[in-house]
């Protein structure tokens, strides 16, 4: 099944070279998780990430479906 991974920000960086934009569409095994895919691009998986999927902040081991948009960015904080 197919589905596109939005690197946005600094982990631009994470996406493979030759990469047009920052969205990269790619074929994953019935039953890949949002970390297992997001382990793939080497996005940090210690809380620095903020990690969405379809626009909403789901667990890591929810498993994807056809025609999914995980997006990753780096967290900022403010004060």
């Amino acid at each position: 099944m197919k589905i596109r991974v939005k690197l946005i920000a600094t982990y631009l960086k994470l996406l493979p070279d030759g990469t047009q934009g920052h969205t990269i569409e790619i074929e994953v095994s019935p039953g890949a998780t949002v970390e297992h895919v997001m382990t793939q691009f080497d996005v940090p998986m210690d809380g620095s990430s903020v990690i969405v999927l379809n626009g909403f902040t789901v667990a890591l081991d929810t498993p994807l479906s056809d025609g999914d948009i995980i997006s990753a960015f780096s967290a900022i904080a403010g004060g």
